[in-house]
């Protein structure tokens, strides 16, 4: 019996010992990679620009269109009212290189670039892929008979810093050279990029106007007038036409006056003429400009449904509800206007030569004038304190601007006005934008006999220093 027992106890004491011990767990083997330090964050998470080829899409964050080979140049612009803004250093990527990565470009296409707000334009293959721009001399604003190479670039930096997103965009088209010698017309510098397309390309045209004034506007500049002032029109056919109104054409010639302030002269309009619309082939369409004076609704097309204008047509066609069918001209290569020539005489401005310590005012005036510092003191002389663009509020003190012109007597048909320094850099600025500004200056500076403008709300190339004459014209 206590042998029984004791083997009872033993068993025991063994189960009890079992239960007592600490179960040991495997616990699990994670993989582990080494995760490089991140050198600094993506400058863009999302897509900044998307290129659309014939077919391919692609869309590129600003991180990966950085890395894409870069070039860098000088660029400034002209506009279409002839103000130069000087050229400036800017880095982007090709257009040439960036279409790369929708397929190679050939001489039959083109590219069609898109702003955010909509705004296009056509760039045609040689311009792209050999630089053919118009250029012109920064100083004089006069085309430069030997241009320099030029490249157009989709930039995103100007000087050392990223483009200003409200400015500028996250990036713009640039049109650049080696040094700051030239500028191009300003509507090739869109703004606001958001997409670039290849297009099969259509040829190049030109529109001949003839008034008061005898024009030839480019393809380019008439997509540029449409995109500026798009008028449609649905016919019967349910066809959408996009174009220009015929108006604005007109008052393109109609008087000096070709784009900024009252570019259509009401006064011309209401003392009667009338507009031919000419085809290439020599059919054209005569209209009185009672019918097509402020009128949205008579243009001239020059896109169909999105499209170029077909064979018949092309490129641009007269079209509107208020037309016969006789009067829809198309395949259009002229607009004349029954207008006599600018008068020559008023034209012509009035020719001084400043010497030293003298500003002179010329052009378009009654009165030419050519002042010294003595005379200018003599003058209503102010003391105020203007922003200049870059050195922020400044006291200046000297004569207003608009002293000047009324002492002079600007002549009717004057539309801007050039200031030029003794070094011969000039910068340009609509009549319209002066006359509105109460603070615009001609400037005593710290040195005798030297005069500096300046001209509120205006760009830095305007507050020109120097300043040794101001033609209106």
């Amino acid at each position: 019996m206590k042998k029984y027992l004791m083997i009872f106890l033993l068993i025991g004491i063994s189960v009890l010992s079992v239960s007592c011990t600490p179960v040991q767990t495997l616990e699990p083997v994670v993989a582990t990679t080494a995760v490089p330090p991140t050198a600094e964050p993506a400058t863009e998470t999302a897509p900044v620009l998307e290129l659309v080829g014939l077919e391919k899409t692609v869309s590129l964050t600003m991180e990966e269109l950085m890395a894409l080979p870069a070039v860098e140049g000088q660029a400034g612009i002209k506009s279409s009212t002839g103000a130069i803004t000087p050229p400036e250093l800017y880095k982007g990527v090709a257009l040439k290189d960036l279409l790369e990565l929708v397929g190679p470009l050939d001489e039959s296409m083109g590219i069609n670039v898109v702003a955010e707000d909509g705004y296009a334009l056509t760039f045609s293959y040689d311009q792209i892929m050999n630089g053919t721009f118009i250029s012109y001399d920064p100083a004089t604003g006069e085309e430069l008979k030997n241009p320099f190479p030029l490249t157009a670039i989709l930039a995103y930096r100007r000087g050392d810093q990223p483009l200003d997103k409200q400015q500028d965009g996250t990036v713009r088209v640039a049109i650049i050279s080696d040094e700051a010698k030239q500028v191009t017309d300003g509507h090739w510098s869109i703004k606001w990029v958001a997409k670039v397309e290849v297009k099969s390309m259509v040829q190049d045209w030109k529109l001949h106007l003839v008034g008061a004034l005898d024009e030839t506007l480019d393809r380019a500049s008439v997509e540029s007038c449409v995109n500026c002032h798009k008028a449609t029109y649905t016919d019967d056919k349910a066809q959408e036409w996009v174009g220009i109104p015929l108006y604005l054409l007109a008052g393109y010639v109609d008087d000096e006056i070709k784009h900024e302030g009252p570019a259509f002269s009401d006064d011309r309009a209401a003392a009667g003429y009338t507009i031919k619309v000419v085809a290439a082939d020599g059919y054209s369409a005569e209209l009185d400009i009672a019918r097509i004076a402020r009128n949205q609704e008579i243009i001239v097309a020059s896109l169909v449904n999105g499209n170029p204008l077909p064979e018949d047509n092309f490129p641009l066609r007269l079209v509107g509800g208020d037309l016969t069918k006789k009067e829809q001209v198309g395949m259009i290569a002229e607009i004349v206007l029954s207008l006599e020539p600018v008068d020559e005489a008023n034209s012509e401005p009035v020719a001084l030569v400043p010497g030293e310590g003298e500003l002179v005012v010329m052009g378009l005036v009654d009165n030419a004038l050519q002042l010294n510092e003595d005379a200018l003191r003599a003058l209503d002389v102010v003391t105020l304190t203007a922003e200049h663009p870059k050195k922020g509020p400044v006291e200046y003190t000297g004569v207003l601007l608009s002293t000047l012109l009324d002492k002079a007597g600007v002549k009717a048909g004057a539309s801007k006005l050039v200031f030029t320094a003794s070094d011969g850099f000039s910068g340009e600025l609509d009549l319209a934008s002066v006359q509105a500004c109460a603070t615009c200056l001609v400037a005593f500076d710290d040195e005798a006999g030297v005069y500096k403008m300046v001209m509120p709300g205006q760009p830095s190339n305007l507050w020109v220093g120097g300043v040794v004459s101001i033609e209106i014209k």
